[in-house]
């Protein structure tokens, strides 16, 4: 009876360890949950969604989200340009590169400057979080500023 005793209470669970492993289960089982907010990021080398060149600078790079998969741009004009040609119904959020920090920011805060310097395909497109940086470049560049919004509603900024 003495060695049962004994083989029980080392086999019994402290009280505390087990509020412990209960909490920090809880915890896990709550972050795991969690959606990301934002952005996945975007690899370079990643394969262009509407054109299939290779994303190979992220101050122009732009995603949005389509049917609730992420789809990666090498260039602003590719997004518009598959946009425009109605691929993808169903669009979500749409994020593009600030041209000075090459991170991803929503698209509807972005300024978007289309002028004479070179972009990924060509067009001359470019997104900047501050309007002052944006102007800038219009100015050197013999180029617009607008907001996305406007750009995608087929109007160049």
């Amino acid at each position: 009876m003495r060695a049962e005793g004994a083989a029980a209470r080392r086999t019994a669970i402290d009280p505390r360890v087990a509020a412990g492993t209960a909490i920090a289960m809880a915890i896990a089982a709550a972050l795991g949950g969690c959606a990301r907010s934002g952005p996945p990021r975007i690899r370079l080398d990643t394969p262009c969604a509407a054109c299939g060149m290779s994303i190979s600078d992220r101050r122009f790079a732009c995603e949005r989200v389509v049917a609730g998969r992420a789809r990666a741009y090498d260039s602003i004009e590719c997004l518009l340009r598959e946009a425009a040609e109605g691929a993808g119904p169903g669009a979500g959020a749409t994020w593009l590169a600030d041209y000075d920090q090459a991170a991803l920011h929503a698209a509807d805060s972005m300024w978007v400057v289309c002028g004479a310097f070179p972009s990924p395909m060509g067009g001359g497109y470019a997104a900047f979080l501050d309007r002052a940086a944006a102007d800038h470049v219009a100015a050197r560049t013999r180029g617009r500023v607008g907001r996305f919004a406007d750009s995608s509603a087929g109007a160049r900024p």
